[in-house]
């Protein structure tokens, strides 16, 4: 409600706003789709609605319920933007939010692009729908919770709460309501200022790093003395994006390291190594190449 206000100061008038009913809390998710309703027709903007059973989906896909939700709702604004040909998405996370994705990468153990937390201007492709794509735009995101709060005070914004958002079992409820108050408390609140600069400091880096690595002769068969000569990161980011481009999946640290044993002098005894879905890598007369597994 704040980024909508906000882009209405500013003048912005083609919007659509779009909301997805996710099926979970019942009534309260009626009277939340009913609000949505009603600011679209105050301001005389368009509305899309959808719902979905988010659930159902999750147990089917195999998902957590919050990563259910997300792949729902980019898969709502990508048939919004198909069928409208808007093509930027307005998202409101802020400052607080960023800071949480830190923390919650960190106890992932990803990368520095995990570290890097979200963009605020970022483009989002979606293959399935013939190579489209969405520019993701994230106004508040270095505008602090207590910003927003003092600015919906002012002009009386009318909003909704979210009453999941206080259920502590999903890790980053336990960071929002346990690990940040406590942290807070024993360092003060300017930590969040520096865990904020890191995470622009690694976004520059990871763009460094990911330029270096798009220029890299990707192939079927990956001529892998080619890597010899870069630095471990490098190789590391070279091989996962070439199981990426190859359309293995479930990609993440192990599975690089997997491959990277079979190239890396001296060269392991074993040729060859497992991925997931019934793939292997392997090795053979000076390249790397991809097979199913015979069962």
């Amino acid at each position: 409600m704040c980024l909508l206000y906000g882009l209405l100061e500013l003048g912005y008038q083609k919007l659509i706003l779009c909301h997805l009913n996710h099926a979970l809390r019942g009534m309260e998710s009626k009277v939340d789709e009913y609000f949505v309703v009603c600011q679209a027709r105050r301001f005389g903007l368009l509305l899309r609605l959808e719902q979905v059973q988010t659930r159902k989906f999750a147990l089917d896909q195999k998902l957590c319920v919050e990563m259910a939700g997300r792949e729902l709702r980019y898969a709502f604004f990508f048939r919004v933007a198909q069928e409208t040909g808007y093509t930027t998405l307005l998202l409101a996370h802020h400052a607080g939010d960023q800071i949480e994705t830190c923390w919650l990468n960190f106890l992932r153990g990803t990368g520095v692009a995990g570290l890097a937390g979200m963009r605020m201007d970022t483009t989002r492709n979606v293959e399935e729908k013939n190579g489209s794509s969405l520019r993701v735009v994230r106004p508040l995101l270095k505008i602090s919770p207590s910003e927003i709060v003092e600015f919906s005070r002012e002009r009386n914004i009318p909003f909704r709460v979210d009453a999941t958002n206080w259920n502590t079992n999903p890790v980053r409820n336990r960071i929002r309501h346990k690990l940040l108050p406590f942290l807070d408390r024993t360092f003060g609140v300017y930590y969040r200022k520096s865990i904020l600069r890191c995470a622009e400091i690694l976004a520059d880096e990871e763009d460094w790093m990911k330029e270096v690595s798009e220029g890299f002769p990707y192939k079927a068969r990956l001529a892998y003395k080619e890597l010899y000569p870069f630095p471990r990161a490098l190789q590391r980011r070279i091989l996962r994006s070439w199981l990426i481009r190859q359309r293995v999946p479930e990609i993440g640290f192990k599975e690089v390291e997997c491959v990277r044993s079979l190239i890396t002098p001296p060269i392991s005894t074993s040729s060859k190594v497992s991925l997931p879905a019934g793939i292997c890598a392997r090795r053979k007369l000076g390249v790397l190449f991809l097979e199913k597994n015979e069962i």
